[in-house]
């Protein structure tokens, strides 16, 4: 229903404070993986049809007694699958930041 909304509002919140985070952080690979996440989500969604292009946008908000399913959704699968994805690039940053530099040598 929305659980892509929570890697959203990740994504969103890593790309607005993005300058302001260290470059070795490689915070643009996290915004990559949340934005498509996203992407994919929304097009799965759109093609099941729990997304649709007119108000509510969202089907299950077409009936209010919906709406606490798609809350526990959106809490439970949407935050597990942002949490999976932090957690894929932070084990992507510690492996890289270990890894020896290889410069480039001029003979």
């Amino acid at each position: 229903m929305a659980c892509f909304l929570a890697p959203m509002a990740t994504g969103i919140v890593t790309t607005v404070f993005r300058k302001k985070i260290p470059a070795a952080l490689k915070i643009g690979w996290l915004n990559i993986m949340l934005w498509g996440g996203v992407a994919m989500l929304a097009i799965e969604h759109i093609a099941h049809g729990a997304v649709v292009f007119y108000p509510p946008f969202l089907t299950a908000m077409q009936n209010p007694a919906d709406i606490p399913v798609m809350l526990q959704e959106l809490a439970t699968v949407g935050g597990t699958m942002t949490i999976a994805i932090v957690l894929i690039w932070v084990i992507l940053v510690a492996i890289t930041s270990r890894m020896p530099r290889v410069s480039k040598q001029v003979e």
